[in-house]
């Protein structure tokens, strides 16, 4: 089960870059906009690992 979550989570850590990359007018926002997104993410994972899923 684990072998199939790493290229999905690649490709869509690949995903979310390509369009921060289109919404960051500078490279401040870009950090910015990828730092909260990860935290988001790494928030999202905690609950849902919390939760049992």
């Amino acid at each position: 089960m684990l072998d199939l979550q790493i290229p999905f989570r690649f490709f869509g850590a690949l995903l979310v870059g390509s369009a921060l990359m289109s919404m960051a007018q500078n490279p401040k926002e870009l950090i910015l906009l990828g730092g909260t997104f990860l935290l988001g993410l790494g928030a999202l994972e905690a609950a849902l690992r919390f939760g049992g899923f």
